[in-house]
């Protein structure tokens, strides 16, 4: 029963159409189920006034990480008495797959100069503050604000550079060090002579300048994971990564096969394989690719790690992305469905329906869904998930949209109890039957008065 109370708490939060007085009614102790709602919703300022003043620590704080409302309103947050909100609100938030907007630059300068430790180093660290404001960091007294000033190597001049690198605390030196590696191989050389556990070394041999003495050094490494990173390297030397094309490992035979410096031919002679089922991170150098001309030819590659990563390019062009949605592996199409905003609809909408992954649910999103016209080609299908589908239809008829609110299938029902068309009566019955309840209570057109008369009976106070 408590579950079902908060889920529905919490739907009363979401619902983008809930007046400012049913938000604020919210914030009473006997709602804390909806409270996480507020890191994912606008709030009026009304609303943000009373939780910056809020007794609970726990509200300010959800406030502190929330990603849907603005830098002003958190930033607000900059002066509470509990360190630990200062310390969220240091904190960056980290909307999946979107960015949330930056504090005001006062606000960060308050936070980089906060008198608690772990909160001007959450900010430094972890706070997306302005690379000045970073930058500014190196000569502070505080060794974790100056090893967070590496993060702004381009804007610190040659002499800070140097006491950085010469810093008398160990962390401040590699991490500056571990940053001037990627433009000066001498700087890689005394990383990779200092002793580094695998992770960092392997992150100075992938992205550190490279002689063809330290390159022949990390090839002859008895660690599979130093050899990966030397093939991923793209400015090591070449006839040393050529070498490891006949690797023990298929790792690295892996990260060998997709040098950019290699051919179509050359590539199909590395021993490799790329399962429908293997989950790869994108290759970077055709990640960050701009050059329209050479993502073609990752698209048209017969390498499937190549053309996954081309899906996920930024700057991938329009004619590859129509040859992409014709990919055979199935990965292609769906990352190309996630990053490319003009995937044909239909694609789009056949990659939603063989998806298997929990984030499905985010190409409904998509700007080309075409969810005009669902209602006629799936209200009757014996699939449920096109049954659901079909109650995404801005036009579909009454009749049809209250036969799938009574569907068996609590998956449609619940599809059908949001919809904005659903006429009142149904809706408020909706809200009365279990299966249905919570999502007719984040329909946009509930009355704000029956959410009034909702929360009452969910004993929450006026």
């Amino acid at each position: 029963m408590f579950d079902r109370r908060s889920d529905q708490l919490n739907a009363i939060a979401l619902n983008t159409s809930a007046s400012t007085d049913v938000l604020l009614r919210l914030l009473h102790e006997e709602a804390v189920g909806a409270w996480g709602a507020f890191m994912a919703r606008p709030l009026p300022d009304e609303v943000v006034d009373a939780i910056v003043v809020h007794p609970e620590r726990r509200l300010r704080s959800t406030l502190a990480e929330s990603f849907a409302v603005s830098g002003e309103q958190r930033g607000r947050l900059v002066d509470d008495p509990h360190f630990r909100v200062r310390q969220v609100l240091a904190n960056a938030p980290i909307p999946f797959r979107s960015s949330a907007p930056s504090l005001p630059l006062s606000v960060q300068r308050r936070l980089l100069d906060d008198p608690e430790p772990i909160v001007r180093r959450d900010a430094a660290f972890y706070g997306n503050c302005d690379d000045r404001l970073i930058a500014g960091l190196c000569d502070h007294e505080d060794a974790f604000m100056r090893e967070a000033s590496c993060g702004s190597w381009s804007l610190l001049s040659e002499s800070e550079r140097e006491r950085l690198l010469h810093d008398p605390d160990d962390d401040v030196r590699q991490r500056a060090r571990r940053v001037a590696c990627r433009d000066d191989a001498r700087w890689t050389g005394v990383l990779l002579e200092s002793g580094l556990d695998d992770s960092p070394r392997q992150e100075v041999i992938q992205y550190g300048a490279m002689t063809t003495t330290l390159a022949e050094r990390a090839a002859a490494s008895d660690n599979a994971g130093d050899r990966c990173a030397l093939a991923l390297n793209t400015g090591a030397p070449l006839d040393v990564v050529r070498k490891l094309a006949d690797d023990v490992e298929h790792s690295v035979r892996l990260a060998v096969s997709v040098r950019p410096e290699f051919t179509e031919a050359e590539r199909a002679a590395v021993d490799v394989t790329v399962g429908p089922d293997d989950r790869l991170h994108p290759v970077e150098w055709v990640r960050t690719c701009e050059d329209a001309d050479v993502l073609r030819d990752c698209a048209r590659s017969s390498h499937t790690w190549l053309r996954r990563s081309a899906a996920f390019a930024e700057h991938l062009p329009d004619d590859a992305v129509e040859l992409l949605s014709r990919d055979d592996d199935y990965a292609v199409r769906l990352l190309l469905c996630e990053r490319q905003p003009t995937v044909d609809g239909e694609v789009v909408l056949q990659t939603y329906l063989d998806c298997k992954v929990i984030t499905k649910s985010l190409l409904l999103a998509h700007r080309n869904f075409p969810k005009a016209g669902l209602a006629e080609r799936f209200a009757d299908d014996p699939d449920r998930i096109k049954r659901a589908l079909a109650a995404c239809d801005p036009d579909i008829a009454p009749d049809v949209l209250a036969r799938l609110l009574t569907d068996d299938d609590s998956y449609v029902s619940s599809a059908a109890a949001v919809h904005p068309a659903l006429p009142p009566g149904l809706l408020l019955r909706a809200c009365d039957e279990p299966a249905t309840a919570t999502s007719a209570l984040r329909n946009p057109t509930f009355p704000p008065e029956v959410m009034h008369e909702r929360l009452d009976a969910l004993g929450v106070p006026r």
